[in-house]
């Protein structure tokens, strides 16, 4: 049975995932399994190759509880430092799940960070015991096919790069086709570190608890310093900040999820020159 999660956005757009079952999860952590234990075997080989050209002692000479303490500690670096090096430099994914088509987001559908990558491996231990039990069992048995990491984490495992697994509804607002940015600047996106992109969704979700004059201030500012490194040029009829950043939030989530929005992506508004018979046309937009 698939199972769905909707996310409403702070632009008041719906985000359809659909999460990744057991079966799905459990052949990604197979393949990945896999891949550490081929890489824990290259280091015990490259050891050995090591110590035959005599560049260290060979192992006759090393004290037992000192070689079996070293040896342990690989197999645990190798384990956790596995999923937490993948997982933040490849956005929620490790080669097992990139070659499933999974990714792991936040429960509120945002790319994970680091803290959320280190809490949900943290707790692997618990959820490897014995052999994956504990962890297969808490997620067949929540709704979310959520494991105790991934609940102390706040995170999930969902399907990505399909259009049929992630499906976009429109909502209240319009940020659900690109009016503002054009492909040039949708396509530098990913120039935003995690840190810019953090301060836009701060602002988004915060932006509510703040007067319509400090909303102004504090979109005009945030704007103004990413459309510089953006290279975007104002439209010169006026420009409604809240508007580009809650774009600016729509095309990071699309780039870094691989979840294209279901609206063909539409070149920025530009004025229409005035001619001489025909009156310019007034802008009826609220800025």
């Amino acid at each position: 049975m698939i199972r769905t999660l909707e996310i409403l956005t702070p632009e008041q757009v719906t985000i359809q995932y659909e999460l990744a079952g057991v079966g799905s999860r459990g052949v990604a952590a197979a393949l990945d399994s896999l891949l550490q234990l081929a890489i824990f075997l290259l280091l015990v080989l490259l050891l050995q190759a090591l110590m035959q050209s005599k560049l260290i002692s060979p192992w006759s000479e090393w004290d037992r509880p000192v070689l079996i303490i070293l040896l342990t500690l690989g197999f645990f670096i190798i384990l956790w430092g596995y999923h937490i090096l993948f997982e933040t430099l490849w956005s929620g994914q490790t080669p097992g799940k990139r070659y499933m088509g999974l990714r792991v987001i936040t429960d509120g559908g945002y790319p994970v960070d680091f803290r959320a990558v280190f809490v949900r491996n943290l707790l692997r231990a618990v959820d490897a015991l014995p052999i994956y039990g504990v962890g297969f069992t808490v997620a067949l048995l929540h709704p979310r096919y959520q494991r105790l990491g991934d609940m102390a984490a706040g995170t999930l495992v969902v399907h990505h790069g399909n259009e049929d697994a992630t499906r976009r509804a429109p909502g209240l607002g319009e940020a659900l086709v690109f009016r503002l940015l054009d492909p040039a600047v949708v396509s530098r996106i990913a120039h935003l570190t995690r840190e810019e992109y953090r301060m836009v969704q701060l602002f988004l979700e915060r932006r509510a608890d703040l007067t319509p004059e400090l909303q102004g201030q504090f979109a005009h500012t945030l704007a103004a310093r990413l459309m510089e490194k953006l290279a975007y040029h104002a439209p010169e009829l006026g420009m409604d900040d809240l508007r580009w950043l809650e774009e600016v939030d729509l095309a990071y989530r699309t780039r870094l999820l691989d979840t294209p929005p279901s609206i063909p992506l539409t070149p920025a508004l530009s004025p229409t020159p005035p001619t001489a018979d025909v009156p310019p046309a007034v802008d009826q937009r609220k800025w």
